[in-house]
């Protein structure tokens, strides 16, 4: 991507992250709208190879991959797709990539951040398959697994891969995680001109505060995604357990001017952080229980199961329960996946009410979630989602007291052509003053030159 178009998106919008009273030491966010990043060709800044071998998938020992689901059953998912299947809704996964799959029948290639050339439709790391399988897969008698909203639209847009890595990068950290924000702003940028009406960024960019980045590009394409293209963002709130997502203090009761301690916050989640234009996830188990591993912030929004995860691997073969190396599969799980969850419940939202605004559906899934019983905290935000109470409401609810609330949206006033009038008057008034005192001088000579003639 040109630094020119680096620069004049840097200027469309402006991120607050200057010191704030002394109560708070970070400033939450304002979204701009103003002219989004540059839509260019999608890929990376920087020459990039694949120098490792990708991710192996594949099913856990001793686990029954032919069970519904534990989130199946958590979210009612059959009750909640019988009122909406998404259906008309297009849902962007930005993410590892998203491998074709028979059973993802609906799914198109949106471009690739990680190497030049590509389509998204590869994935090494079986992660963004994982995630749109969760969205949106067809079901299968075999296994009955299906998508949330398996009538939707999926969108693949590849923006991150641990197989993939970028030549001549230095180790400056702050370099780093402003070229992955920079990356972001321009796949929501593109997924918005896509015409997605659902945004997902499952994997987010953990930002630590002591760096103080400047994050306007990245605000301005939210601000053009959500504010001008109605695009909802989805966002999943980070694992502690990912590189640099360093764990945030949970408030401190002592101050409660502070609630959801802004104070304290050490690691920023992007564009999670953006609440309430994005929609932030957090993740429990099947029965709500918060997961303390998760990344802990006053942005969070609702929650959505995380653990007991299966779905559609990058090898086309079936469901798939573990990655990691051959011979030692993990359980899929985390954030990331909750966020899958609540994008599919979206799409049915959107699908069902299309006139509504992402502020509208975001309300929603908050007032239909089941709360904690201290109320809104910093690690499932209005509770765990409920798909059918969501879809229920016969008109938007008002979201739940206690939320974020960022301040108010900032739209500068278009430029407008400059104003000649001004300039000419003061010229003509100028000149005619001039005028007025070259006469006058004249006058005085002449009267002066006949009373020395008499």
């Amino acid at each position: 991507m040109r630094l020119a178009h680096v620069a004049a998106a840097a200027l469309a919008g402006i991120v607050l992250l200057a010191t704030a009273a002394p109560a708070v030491a970070l400033d939450p966010p304002v979204v701009v709208v103003g002219a989004p990043p540059q839509d260019d060709p999608p890929g990376p800044e920087l020459p990039t190879k694949q120098d490792k071998g990708c991710l192996a998938s594949g099913v856990l020992r001793d686990s029954d991959i032919a069970r519904t689901p534990p989130p199946e059953l958590a979210l009612d998912l059959p009750r909640a797709r019988a009122l909406s299947r998404g259906e008309g809704v297009t849902v962007a996964v930005i993410d590892t990539g998203v491998q074709p799959n028979t059973r993802l029948p609906n799914l198109v290639g949106g471009g690739d951040y990680m190497l030049a050339g590509g389509d998204g439709l590869s994935d090494c790391d079986a992660h963004g398959t994982l995630v749109a399988g969760i969205i949106g897969a067809g079901s299968d008698p075999a296994d009955g697994f299906s998508g949330v909203a398996p009538d939707s639209r999926i969108i693949s847009i590849r923006t991150r891969s641990g197989a993939i890595t970028q030549e001549h990068s230095g180790s400056d950290e702050a370099q780093r995680i402003s070229q992955e924000l920079r990356t972001l702003a321009r796949a929501i940028t593109r997924a918005a001109n896509l015409g997605a009406g659902v945004i997902t960024v499952s994997l987010p960019v953990c930002v630590p505060v002591k760096l103080r980045l400047d994050q306007s590009m990245l605000s301005a394409a939210i601000g053009y995604a959500v504010r001008v293209r109605g695009a909802l963002i989805v966002a999943g709130a980070g694992d502690t357990n990912a590189a640099g997502c360093a764990q945030n203090p949970y408030p401190d009761p002592a101050r409660p001017g502070d609630s959801r301690n802004w104070r304290d916050v050490a690691t920023i989640s992007a564009p999670s952080w953006f609440a309430p234009d994005v929609l932030s996830v957090g993740f429990t188990t099947a029965t709500g229980a918060a997961m303390p591993d998760q990344l802990t912030g006053p942005w969070v929004s609702v929650a959505a199961p995380g653990t007991g995860i299966e779905s559609l691997g990058p090898g086309g073969a079936g469901l798939i329960n573990g990655v990691g190396a051959p011979d030692s599969l993990v359980p899929v799980g985390g954030a990331s996946f909750a966020a899958a969850y609540v994008s599919g419940v979206a799409a049915l939202l959107r699908s069902r009410y299309p006139n509504e605004t992402p502020a509208e559906i975001g309300a929603r899934l908050q007032a239909g979630a089941h709360a904690p019983a201290h109320g809104v905290d910093n690690l499932v935000g209005a509770g765990l989602i409920d798909p059918a109470a969501a879809l229920a409401y016969r008109t938007a609810p008002q979201p739940p007291a206690g939320l974020f609330r960022s301040s108010p949206l900032a739209i500068p006033d278009p430029p407008r052509a400059r104003d000649a009038r001004p300039g000419i008057i003061a010229l003509v008034i100028i000149l005619v003053a001039a005028g007025l005192g070259f006469g006058a001088s004249r006058m005085n000579k002449s009267m002066r030159a006949n009373r020395g003639n008499r």
